[in-house]
């Protein structure tokens, strides 16, 4: 039986100050760092055979931070954050000031739609999902990523469509545990773990 060990990232900047940022690419803060290390006493707990993460920034230094057998970190664009394409950057309330149509549309018809020059969420889970079917499941694998790309997974594996996508609460740093049986049947195992409240 394979596990695949789920960490979101620790906090940046951006986080604390709730602006879009998919493939916007800033480190990690002083918080975020805090988060990792605590995240780390538990993932030394935990065996893993190999490590990914994603390319960006706040990903790969998490990974760094959590990688206690020290193996080379591997990366995978198929598991960087959703793209917002238009979003990028901006808070909320800016959106709806400057992308009123696009942030109603993104409301509606939040499944399919892309964020112009971004992606969709049915295009996030498609790329997420082909990279844990492409794991070896009789391994286990440290995987540090985003907030979407967690979502989109478990959705598929405990839903088996986009409909529990936004039914799930991953705090930076939480870390989620699914295990496959011998059957590929996924078990989750463990959610939000050490969670940073």
């Amino acid at each position: 039986m394979g596990k695949i060990i789920l960490v979101r990232h620790g906090e940046t900047n951006m986080n604390r100050d709730n602006l879009y940022h998919g493939i916007l690419d800033p480190t990690l803060n002083e918080t975020g760092i805090k988060q990792a290390e605590k995240a780390y006493n538990i993932i030394k707990n935990i065996s893993y055979d190999k490590i990914f993460s994603s390319p960006l920034k706040r990903a790969y230094e998490t990974a760094t931070i959590l990688n206690y057998k020290k193996l080379d970190i591997e990366f995978s664009d198929k598991i960087k954050e959703l793209n917002f394409g238009i979003f990028e950057g901006l808070s909320y309330e800016e959106i709806s000031h400057k992308y009123l149509y696009e942030l109603k549309e993104a409301t509606k018809n939040w499944k399919n739609y892309n964020f112009k020059t971004g992606e969709s969420p049915c295009e996030l889970q498609k790329r997420s999902v082909q990279f844990i079917n492409s794991l070896d499941k009789d391994l286990n694998y440290l995987i540090v990523t985003h907030w979407g790309v967690i979502c989109t997974i478990l959705s598929y594996y405990f839903s088996y469509n986009l409909n529990a996508y936004w039914k799930f609460k991953i705090d930076n740093c939480g870390i989620v545990i699914i295990e496959f049986t011998k059957d590929n049947f996924p078990i989750l195992a463990g959610f939000n773990i050490g969670g940073w409240n």
